[in-house]
C-alpha cells in the first residue's frame, strides 16, 4: 500500500510539474508535443540539424522543444538570425549553464561557455588586441607556409598511397595557430601532438547526464568522469605552456597570445589596469585554450571535407589548380595577396564553407532576460540553437543548396561577387591552407571512384603535381 501511494504521489508531482509548464510555454513558438520527463529528447540524436529542417517546414522557421526539462528554442532562418543575434543580440548573448560546459571551462573560467558580463567584455578586448598583434594576415601567412614546408615533406613520403589525412590536416593547422597561442610546433610523430588530437576529438563526444537533467548532475556517471579525466589532462597540459612561459616573460620581447594575457594579469596586479579578479591563472590558461580551440577544430573539419570532395569533383580541383598555377606559379605558395587575383579559388574556399560547415548546429545560446523573438515569447535561461545548416541549405538563397559548385559566388566575367559569406572568419586560414594543398597535390580515390557522400572522409590517393 505504502508503495503504490508512493507512486501515485510521485506521479500526481510529475503531472503537476508537466502542466505548470506547459501552461508557461504557451505563448512560447509551437513545436512538437514535449513528453513529460523526457520532452522531446529523441529529436536530439543523430544528425538532429536535418530534423529540425523538417520540423521547420511544419512549425515554421522558429519553432521549440524539450531537450529533457530544458526548453530549447530552434532558428532555422536567416531573418529569424538576424533578429536575435543581431538585433537582439544582448537579450540572446548567454550561454546555458551546462554541466559539460562547466567541467571543460574550469567553472565557466573562458570565454565560449560564459555569459555576457563585465568579465567576458573585458577577456574578449584583451583577445582581440592579442590577435590582431600575433593573428594578424602577415603573421597568419607567415606560420601557414612554415608549416607547409613540413607537411609537404610528409605528404611526399605517402605519395601514390590510399592515406586517412585526419593527422596530415590536424598537424598542418596546429603547427599554425599553436605558435600564435603558446609559441609550440609538433611533428607527426610528437607525444603531445599525438595526445592534443586525441583529446580535441574526445571532448566534444562526452556528454554528461547534466547536461540533460541539471538536477542529477552530482550522480555518478561515465560520460561525467571521462570528461572530467580528459579536461584535467588538458588544464595540466596548458598550465605547463603558461608556467614555461611565466618563467621566461620579458615585457620586451613579447611572443605570443600567451604572453600578452601575462602581461595583462601583471598590469592588473601592479596598477589595476584590468579586474584581477576575471585574470587568475585558471583564465589565464582557459584563454589560450580558447584561442587553440578557435583556431584550429573548425578549420581542421572544413579541410577534412573539402579533400574528399574536390577528389569526387576532379573538374573542380583542376580548375584551382590551374589558377593558382597561372596566378602563383610553383615557386611559392598561395598568400593572402593572391586572393583577389584568384577569384575561383577564393569561390571555392566559400563553398566548401558553405556546404562542409564543420558544425551544422551553432554553439548554444542563451537567453539574458524575458524577451522575444518572431513575435514569440523567449523566457529568461531559455536555450537557443541557429541552425546553421539551414541557412547554408536554404533553396531560397541557394537555389541548388546540394550542389557543390564555387560558380555560385561568381558573376558572368568570373568575378567574385557579394554573397552572405558562409564562415568569414573562416576564409583566409582556408584560403590558404587549401589552395597550398591543391597547389602542390592532387586528390584522388582509390581506383577511380567518385565518393557519392563526402562526409564520409574517406581516404585518399595523394600525387604530387610536377
Amino acid at each position: 500500500m505504502l508503495l503504490i501511494t508512493l507512486f501515485v504521489s510521485l506521479f500526481a508531482v510529475l503531472f503537476v510539474t508537466w502542466l505548470m509548464d506547459y501552461i508557461r510555454r504557451w505563448r512560447m513558438p509551437p513545436g512538437p508535443f514535449p513528453w513529460p520527463v523526457i520532452g522531446n529528447l529523441s529529436m536530439f540524436s543523430g544528425k538532429s540539424h536535418l530534423t529540425f529542417i523538417d520540423l521547420a517546414k511544419k512549425y515554421g522557421d522558429v519553432f521549440s522543444l524539450k531537450k529533457g526539462m530544458t526548453d530549447v528554442v530552434v532558428l532555422n532562418s536567416v531573418d529569424a538570425v538576424r533578429e536575435a543575434l543581431v538585433e537582439k543580440s544582448v537579450a540572446f548573448a548567454g550561454r546555458p549553464h551546462l554541466q559539460s560546459y562547466e567541467i571543460e571551462s574550469e567553472g565557466r573560467k573562458n570565454m565560449a561557455f560564459t555569459d555576457y558580463n563585465p568579465a567576458w567584455k573585458q577577456h574578449s578586448k584583451l583577445m582581440k588586441s592579442a590577435l590582431r598583434e600575433y593573428a594578424s594576415d602577415r603573421n597568419l601567412e607567415t606560420q601557414a607556409h612554415e608549416a607547409f614546408r613540413y607537411i609537404i615533406g610528409e605528404l611526399e613520403k605517402v605519395e601514390g598511397q590510399a592515406v586517412d589525412l585526419n593527422a596530415h590536416i590536424s598537424n598542418l593547422i596546429y603547427n599554425i595557430v599553436c605558435p600564435v597561442a603558446f609559441g609550440v610546433r609538433f611533428d607527426l610523430k610528437s607525444e603531445d601532438f599525438k595526445n592534443m588530437t586525441k583529446r580535441s576529438e574526445e571532448l566534444n563526444k562526452k556528454r554528461p547526464l547534466g547536461d540533460i537533467y541539471p538536477s542529477l548532475g552530482f550522480l555518478p556517471h561515465r560520460a561525467k568522469t571521462d570528461l572530467q579525466k580528459l579536461a584535467c589532462t588538458t588544464g595540466r597540459y596548458f598550465k605547463r605552456q603558461v608556467d614555461r612561459h611565466r618563467e621566461g616573460f620579458n615585457p620586451d620581447d613579447m611572443r605570443d597570445v600567451t604572453d600578452h594575457m601575462i602581461k595583462a594579469q601583471k598590469e592588473a596586479e601592479e596598477d589595476g589596469a584590468y579586474d584581477i579578479s576575471a585574470l587568475t591563472d585558471t583564465h589565464l590558461r582557459q584563454i589560450v585554450y580558447d584561442v587553440f580551440m578557435g583556431g584550429t577544430e573548425t578549420t581542421k573539419l572544413a579541410l577534412l571535407w573539402a579533400i574528399p570532395s574536390l577528389a569526387a569533383h576532379p573538374e573542380i580541383q583542376e580548375k584551382v589548380a590551374a589558377e593558382l598555377h597561372t596566378v602563383v606559379g610553383r615557386d611559392r605558395l598561395p598568400g593572402l595577396g593572391d586572393r583577389h587575383d584568384t577569384p575561383y579559388t577564393e569561390a571555392t574556399v566559400n563553398e566548401v564553407l558553405r556546404m562542409g560547415i564543420p558544425d551544422p548546429l551553432s554553439l548554444p545560446r542563451a537567453t539574458t532576460k524575458d524577451t522575444s523573438l518572431r513575435g514569440y515569447r523567449i523566457p529568461k535561461g531559455t536555450v537557443v540553437v541557429p541552425n546553421l545548416w539551414a541557412l547554408h541549405h536554404d533553396p531560397d538563397i541557394w537555389g541548388d543548396p546540394h550542389t557543390f559548385r564555387p560558380e555560385r559566388f561568381l558573376d558572368e566575367t568570373g568575378k567574385l561577387i557579394p554573397k552572405p559569406s558562409p564562415q568569414k572568419m573562416g576564409l583566409a586560414d582556408t584560403y590558404l591552407l587549401l589552395g597550398g594543398l591543391v597547389q602542390n597535390f592532387h586528390f584522388s580515390f582509390p581506383g577511380g571512384e567518385r565518393s557519392p557522400d563526402a562526409d564520409a572522409l574517406a581516404k585518399v590517393i595523394v600525387t604530387c603535381r610536377k
